[in-house]
């Protein structure tokens, strides 16, 4: 009589696992691990199993199942391990700063570089941070984060996060109303205004015009505009203030240093014209005249005036000669010596020089 006998459990192995194989080594699924069970008696009651992983990091253990042979015995589960790398998660992705040209009022003068973070717990990413630059400009200009990838080969796609921008890079525009002409004193333009826009932030206040005046000489006007970021415009324009050109004094006076000698308390027609270029001015009340005590020179060329007139100091403007005649009535004291100036509205002036006698 013959007896079966098998008092020996079975021997597992591992075989092969099957599953999504990313990058250095590193599994991006679930991992599905085969085991086989080997008796060279009564023979397993189930030659392979399949064990699927569960979770994810670098060091996943998949335990063998258990494994019966025909004549009953039993090998535990867990008599052969087998450990996987495995993430199955992409990074996590998040904008984490800026840098640029701070303005005001919260703009950007500048593009901004967006800085975005990758995190993965499992694998690591590639690349923990990463940066793109801003394209345009406006009250919302949005900056996406670029792609991620993990060491297993898990890729976060572009546009996972955001950052969002008022980025204004473009100074106002500013113009002057109008321009003032070159032109003689009396007849300057009137003072233009500044006319300026912003598309973007928006003015900041007003564009105000500096610089105007209407004296004698060189004049630059200045305006500039601001707008809420930050960035300024300065625009500049000049034009010249002309002076009038005085002709005189005419005889009997002489000029040019002559001292001019009369008797104390006569009176001398100072007689002379003012023209603004080709026009000529006629209003006396734009004429004004000082005299000076000066000392007398010996060695100063005198001639004596040949004509005076009688009555007290006046001014007037005579049509029928063309000019203004100032008579003056002289000082008293002979022996002394005065110069006499007449300034015109604009600044100009003449001066004859006068010894009484």
């Amino acid at each position: 009589m013959s007896i079966k006998k098998d008092g020996t459990a079975p021997t597992v192995g591992y075989t092969d696992a099957t599953g999504t194989l990313g990058n250095n080594g590193w599994y991006v699924s679930d991992v599905a691990s085969r085991f086989t069970a080997t008796d060279a008696t009564s023979g397993p009651a189930s030659a392979t199993q399949t064990v699927t992983s569960s979770g994810e990091g670098a060091a996943v253990v998949v335990l063998s199942p258990e494994f019966t042979d025909n004549a009953g015995n039993t090998t535990a589960a867990g008599a052969v391990s087998q450990s996987f790398k495995i993430d199955k998660t992409a990074p996590a992705v998040s904008y984490t700063g800026v840098t640029g040209t701070a303005g005001t009022n919260g703009w950007y003068t500048s593009d901004v570089v967006a800085t975005f973070t990758g995190t993965d717990d499992t694998s690591g990413p590639l690349s923990a941070t990463k940066t793109v630059t801003s394209s345009g400009e406006g009250e919302s200009v949005v900056v996406q984060s670029p792609a991620f990838e993990d060491v297993a080969g898990n890729v976060t796609p572009a546009g996972a996060d955001q950052g969002t921008f008022k980025i204004d890079k473009t100074a106002p525009t500013a113009n002057f109303s109008s321009v003032v002409p070159t032109g003689y004193f009396g007849s300057t333009a009137a003072a233009p205004t500044c006319v300026a826009s912003d598309s973007l932030s928006g003015l900041a206040g007003t564009c105000v015009v500096s610089g105007y005046g209407t004296s004698v000489g060189s004049h630059t006007l200045t305006a500039t505009a601001a707008d809420k970021a930050g960035n300024t415009t300065t625009i500049t324009q000049n034009y010249e203030v002309l002076a009038w050109t005085l002709k005189g004094f005419y005889q009997p006076i002489d000029m040019n240093g002559i001292l001019n000698t009369v008797k104390g308390g006569s009176t001398v027609p100072a007689k002379f014209e003012v023209f603004a270029g080709a026009t000529e001015i006629t209003d006396p009340s734009l004429m004004s005249f000082s005299m000076a005590r000066i000392t007398c020179s010996l060695t100063v060329l005198q001639d004596d005036i040949e004509t005076t007139v009688t009555g007290s100091t006046s001014l007037r403007y005579d049509i029928t000669a063309g000019q203004f005649i100032y008579n003056w009535k002289t000082p008293t004291g002979a022996g002394t010596c005065y110069q006499l100036t007449m300034k015109a509205a604009d600044g100009s002036s003449i001066s004859a020089n006068f010894k009484l006698k």
